[in-house]
């Protein structure tokens, strides 16, 4: 694996990684212009740092190890925005249209999977 490519991994880009669908999301809100993302100067948007971070001449906004699980961290709060609390963002139905919506929950959307399998599986029965 060459180094980019180790980058590249590391901070969560790729074709389905949360700053890839960051970058899609201010593309989408911002009418599809890179210029008018790089001039977006709504600061108080949580996903405003991350904006750029996909693009690889770009800085990260924090310490490469920590860039996929902050970046996850800032598509909750935008998630938590836009729906209003917890269960909203749970029942949120914009599956087919918000690319955000796979990261809604703050994790991968793997490791939601393994969580979820692990919290619903069958106890073992302990009789006293």
């Amino acid at each position: 694996m060459s180094p980019r490519s180790t980058e590249t991994a590391a901070r969560g880009t790729g074709k389905s990684g949360p700053l890839t669908a960051i970058r899609q999301f201010c593309l989408e809100c911002q009418g599809a212009s890179g210029k008018a993302v790089r001039a977006c100067t709504d600061r108080h948007c949580p996903l405003w740092d991350w904006r750029l971070a996909s693009l690889p001449d770009e800085p990260c906004p924090v310490p490469e190890d920590q860039a996929g699980r902050q970046a996850l961290r800032a598509i909750r709060r935008q998630c938590m925005l836009c729906a209003g609390d917890r269960g909203e963002v749970r029942a949120c139905a914009a599956r087919e249209v918000c690319v955000l919506w796979r990261y809604r929950f703050g994790v991968r959307p793997q490791t939601y999977k393994l969580v979820r399998r692990r919290f619903f599986a069958p106890k073992p029965l302990s009789l006293l």
